[in-house]
């Protein structure tokens, strides 16, 4: 290949490890699933909303949605 080459065309040696940026005391960037099983992901207290709701559910109350109505008109206008 020619230096002209687009570089997503070039040849990649898989067989040797791509080279790591060079950092200056900073801790490598963790990788997606790294990030997902950390435990400082979740927030330390429960939000009010999530524990509104869980107290809502253990009491009964019913869900006062209007979204399958709403769904069921938005789709009879669409059809028009």
């Amino acid at each position: 290949m020619n230096d002209n080459t687009p570089k997503a065309h070039r040849a990649v040696d898989l067989t040797r490890p791509a080279p790591k940026p060079e950092r200056t005391g900073e801790q490598e960037p963790r990788l997606p699933h790294e990030r997902d099983e950390g435990v400082g992901m979740t927030a330390p207290r429960p939000d009010k909303r999530i524990k509104q709701g869980l107290d809502d559910v253990a009491r009964g109350v019913q869900d006062t949605s209007r979204a399958p109505e709403a769904d069921r008109a938005y789709r009879q206008t669409k059809k028009r």
